[in-house]
């Protein structure tokens, strides 16, 4: 308990009491999605409610909800008596076989802790919308731990999007989901008797899983996420449950959150992202996340009154179509799945549940919102566009190409001398307030100016005012960032590959007991001078697995902002991986050793500058989509292009979706070709930071 910026609820699971309620069939699934904005007496927030939106559309949508079995509890509806009386109502009509998912998304806070069952002495809280108001206390984990008491189901997921660290951040727009702790302790004395005598069963005992957006001592992030405003941690979730197995385990989930954390991280030029959480028994940890069996799914379609549910459910969650006039679709609710302005989509026709890569019958690209829905212009399409098609997210909206930075801590007299250097130095400038999203902040320390991350934590390089050349190769390094962001922006959501990418350098995840800690802080690696051996500290050592047969393409954007194939290269000898290709379910290293003669014929020695590096992976099933990976990222190579050159990269992806027939070269005599089904366009991206020393 109080070790993660979670609830570490205990359950105690009542066996052997007699049910009294109406006998009905195992395997419902409920869920209660909480989502605070606006409260009444502290901060708000901006991407609660978008939350538990999404949430709600990837329970429906993709893991056989039904509607009728969600409660939605947004701002004014989750005062502290109406959050208690949600979730005791939903622990009251639990069965033993339901499937429980609760959701929280809103401040989180600390009180003192009364009944000495705390080691650091403080309990954990949620802060209702009418918290801190006159009499109004926060919901301890006590009081959750006691309702939770009374669930008959070991079928319990619990997510908080909250924490109680008040860490403060230099990033506007990112706010920390957490307030000061509550002092009122005269508030807390009710009832504090009766609970130091429950007895409370140990965690590992009941089947719950708990999965958190940060540690105790860490902020849960709450900003603007590709168009949208988020959590962190729930847009993680969100992207790993949308396209998840439908038999993926907790684990295979944080796995991916893990990894989408990571991408942000370097997307919002941060040093490190908070650290998420995964609470619960072993066992539970390596079961599937939502199992329902047949019976229940039967008894599901056949409820009364509520919408049926499909007796297997889609692969991934998807939008409903409405054609629109011109050449144009609507995505209805298209906001909740991230539909937002840029982005691209594929439309499959209605009833579709399997999704096949390449086998959409339109791609089209959003244009415009009009409140939750989304307008889109069909941009390839193969056969009609019925009513009702389903509409799944292929590729984010591109990056800006400009590069928004905020001067905090300048001398008003040097503010102008500042400014002014930046402007000449920095293509597509644009200097921000206080009231906006920044990639960069600048500041003075002494008498010279410094470039630092979007969270004010890592210095990127300084320069005095009168070194032209030591501001030019600072204002370089901010310039080229959007390499970075567009290049991570290059990602299929809805692809069924999975890539298991790591630094052969870092730490494995580690793993105690019934908690999983994840560190998303990049992997640490230095400058290999020429007098050292080469090793896992100085020269780069991938570790690659796939689910599937793939070609794989390594890119590298350096601390500059310059972009490389690493691999395939020229270096590499022709028995190490030919073309890139690489076996289902193996793990290869890249290069296989750095010792002397290595079967690759290469290594990835860092050399100046220091600076942080990302690492984008793409994994492809069949060779032309690698092709154009590498032949799109090699003129940027060559023409020291900018993230504006990447978008016939995104044309060639966007078109993959729908790709249909090809024409295949056939060499034997007499045939100039023939027609033939292309192989699966399906492909994928993966993503690692390296924080590079001298």
């Amino acid at each position: 308990m109080g070790a993660l910026c979670i609830f570490a609820v205990s359950v105690a699971i009542a066996q052997g009491v007699a049910d009294h309620r109406e006998d009905r069939p195992a395997g419902i699934k409920r869920a209660l999605l909480i989502g605070i904005n606006k409260y009444q007496a502290v901060a708000g927030l901006q991407g609660a409610v978008n939350d538990v939106e999404t949430m709600r559309e990837i329970l429906t949508k993709r893991w056989g909800f039904l509607p009728g079995n969600i409660t939605m509890l947004t701002d004014e509806g989750a005062t502290r008596e109406k959050m208690l009386a949600a979730i005791r109502q939903i622990v009251a009509i639990s069965g033993p076989q339901d499937t429980i998912y609760l959701h929280y998304s809103g401040h989180g806070s600390q009180v003192e802790d009364l009944n000495g069952d705390e080691e650091d002495g403080l309990d954990e809280t949620l802060v209702p919308q009418d918290g801190r108001t006159n009499g109004v206390r926060d919901i301890v984990d006590d009081e959750l731990d006691d309702i939770f008491t009374k669930l008959r189901t070991h079928n319990v997921i619990v997510v908080l999007d909250s924490c109680h660290s008040g860490t403060a951040t230099r990033s506007f727009d990112i706010r920390a989901r957490s307030v000061p702790q509550d002092k009122r302790i005269d508030l807390y004395k009710t009832g504090v008797t009766a609970m130091t005598k429950r007895g409370i069963t140990p965690l590992r005992k009941a089947r719950l899983v708990a999965l958190g957006a940060a540690a105790d001592d860490e902020e849960a992030l709450d900003g603007p996420v590709e168009g949208n405003y988020h959590g962190f941690f729930t847009y993680a979730l969100a992207r790993a449950l949308s396209a998840a197995d439908s038999d993926a385990t907790p684990r295979d989930i944080f796995a991916v959150v893990v990894q989408e954390l990571g991408r942000l991280q370097s997307a919002f030029g941060r040093i490190a992202m908070p650290e998420p959480q995964l609470e619960g028994p072993p066992e539970a940890l390596d079961q599937p996340l939502f199992a329902m069996s047949s019976h229940a799914q039967a008894y599901a379609t056949a409820a009364p009154d509520q919408a049926r549910l499909e007796l297997s459910s889609p692969r991934v969650a998807w939008l409903e179509v409405a054609p629109a006039p011109d050449g144009q679709i609507i995505l209805v609710r298209g906001s909740t799945l991230g539909a937002t302005p840029g982005s691209t989509w594929a439309i499959y026709p209605p009833g579709e549940k399997s999704f096949d890569a390449g086998g959409a019958r339109a791609v089209a690209t959003v244009t415009q919102l009009s409140g939750k829905d989304a307008r889109a212009k069909l941009t390839a399409e193969r056969g009609t566009i019925e009513s009702g098609s389903r509409a799944i997210a292929y590729l984010p909206a591109p990056s800006s190409s400009r590069v928004a930075i905020r001067m905090i801590d300048i001398p008003r007299a040097e503010e102008s001398r500042v400014e002014k250097i930046l402007k000449k130095y920095v293509k597509n400038i644009v200097l921000v307030g206080p009231d906006q999203q920044a990639r960069f902040l600048i500041d003075m320390h002494g008498d010279s100016v410094r470039l630092l991350t979007a969270d004010g934590l890592g210095v990127l390089g300084s320069f005095r005012i009168n070194d032209e050349k030591a501001a030019a190769e600072v204002a370089r390094t901010a310039s080229r960032s959007t390499n970075v962001v567009e290049l991570l922006s290059l990602d299929n959501p809805a692809s069924q590959l999975k890539i298991n990418l790591r630094v052969a350098s870092s730490q494995p995840i580690a793993s105690r007991d019934i908690r999983l800690v994840n560190n998303t802080g990049p992997a640490s690696l230095h400058v290999r001078h020429s007098s050292e051996p080469r090793s896992t500290e100085n020269s780069l050592q991938l570790d690659i697995g796939v689910n599937a047969d793939s070609y794989i393409t390594i890119v590298d954007v350096d601390s500059e902002g310059s972009m490389t194939v690493l691999f395939p290269n020229d270096y590499q000898h022709r028995d190490f991986l030919a073309n890139g290709a690489v076996r289902a379910g193996q793990h290869w290293l890249i290069p296989d050793s750095l010792e002397s003669g290595n079967r690759a014929g290469f290594y990835w020695d860092y050399s100046p500058p220091s600076g942080t590096d990302t690492v984008r992976v793409f994994a492809s099933k069949e060779l032309a989509t690698a092709t154009a990976i590498r032949q799109r990222i090699g003129v940027l190579q060559r023409s020291g292009g900018s993230a504006d050159d990447l978008g016939g990269l995104r044309d060639d992806l966007s078109k993959s979706a729908a790709r249909g027939i090809v024409l295949v070269a056939d060499r034997s005599p007499g045939n100039s070709g023939i027609a033939t089904t292309g192989g699966s366009a399906d492909w994928s991206a993966a993503s690692v930071t390296i924080q590079v020393t001298d």
